[in-house]
């Protein structure tokens, strides 16, 4: 009873400010997600965090749907793996309620902004926040705030991929209070004296892509096989 209450409370609220009902908006953005079954991507990685500085990275990264990811860099690559292919679709993946906050310009851009509240208990997140091309119907910015993690920013930018939404470059930017690293975090650090004695870590990541390789036909032994070696060591 109470998700139909909210969901009522909400579309009355889109209807009364004229605006386009969000879960087509959201529909569509999947739509253009979806129509990427995998891919191969150059990627330079980029990281500055407050606990420690890491060289540029150069890797090459695979992904098949829905959630199959391989990194192979022969560098040090300090990032959250669920970074390296960020899709709201991710978000989007178990109920929620949606509404449009309001309408907003990002970098020159006509943008919704769409707020996605879970309605199960066992969600990873609280709430987020997603900034959608009116036009384009790609994701430009998400913000999102976590039980464990606390907020993650992530910026996105596009050039030549536009029809599959496939990001030119992505910012992620993250402020965690505790102590602990977010889950699937390669690499290995040494926290400062300033961070272990706030206990708060902050840092941006930027990772530029370029030569998508997309719907090429990756198998499900070519990434099983990546599983079984990180498992081992």
């Amino acid at each position: 009873m109470k998700k139909i209450f909210l969901s009522i409370i909400i579309t009355l609220l889109t209807v009364s400010a004229g605006l386009p009902n969000p879960d087509d908006i959201l529909e569509k953005v999947k739509s253009k997600i979806n129509g990427v079954n995998d891919y191969r991507v150059e990627a330079v990685i980029k990281v500055d965090v407050n606990f420690l500085r890491v060289p540029e990275t150069h890797a090459t990264i695979f992904f098949k749907q829905p959630d199959k990811i391989k990194l192979e860099s022969d560098g040090f690559a300090l990032l959250p793996k669920e970074g390296l292919n960020f899709s709201p679709a991710k978000l989007l993946k178990d109920e929620y309620t949606a509404v449009i906050a309001k309408e907003e310009v990002i970098n020159g851009k006509d943008v919704y902004l769409i707020k996605i509240i879970p309605l199960s208990d066992t969600s990873e997140f609280v709430l987020a926040d997603l900034w959608i091309d009116k036009t384009e119907y790609v994701v430009h910015k998400i913000e999102t705030t976590t039980k464990k993690s606390g907020t993650v920013t992530i910026e996105l930018s596009y050039k030549d991929q536009l029809k599959y939404a496939l990001p030119s470059e992505l910012k992620l930017s993250f402020k965690v209070e505790q102590m602990n690293l977010p889950p699937g975090m390669t690499g290995e650090y040494q926290p400062n004296q300033e961070t272990q004695k706030s206990g708060k870590m902050t840092g941006t990541v930027i990772v530029e892509y370029k030569d998508y390789q997309i719907n090429i036909g990756l198998s499900d032994e070519f990434f099983d096989e990546a599983d079984k070696i990180n498992k081992s060591k």
